[in-house]
C-alpha cells in the first residue's frame, strides 16, 4: 500500500514533490496530485526531505514507541483506504 515518506521542496516555480513508499519502492509524485489522490498521511504532516533524512541517520534510530505510532498510523491509513474502497 503507498503511504508518504517526505516531501521535497520544488525549485524555482515547480510544486513541491512527496515521496511514496510502495511496497519499498521510494516514488516521486507532485504534492498537487499526492493530495488530490487522498494518500495517507496527509502532506502537511509528512517531514520536509532533510528532517526525513536526519532523523533516518540518527544513531538511535527509531524508538519503540515511535516505531509502534507509525505502525498504528499506517494500520488506521489501510482501515480508512478499505472503507472508502467498499463505499464506491
Amino acid at each position: 500500500m503507498k503511504h508518504g515518506l517526505y516531501r521535497i521542496r520544488g525549485a524555482g516555480d515547480r510544486p513541491d514533490d512527496v515521496r511514496l513508499d510502495d511496497d519499498g519502492i521510494e516514488v516521486p509524485m507532485e504534492e498537487p496530485l499526492y493530495r488530490a489522490r487522498g494518500y495517507l498521511p496527509s502532506a502537511d504532516d509528512l517531514p520536509w526531505q532533510e528532517d526525513y533524512l536526519r532523523r533516518k541517520q540518527s544513531p538511535e534510530g527509531l524508538s519503540g514507541a515511535t516505531e509502534g505510532a507509525e505502525k498504528g498510523a499506517r494500520e488506521r491509513a489501510r482501515q480508512e483506504f478499505l472503507l472508502r474502497f467498499r463505499r464506491s
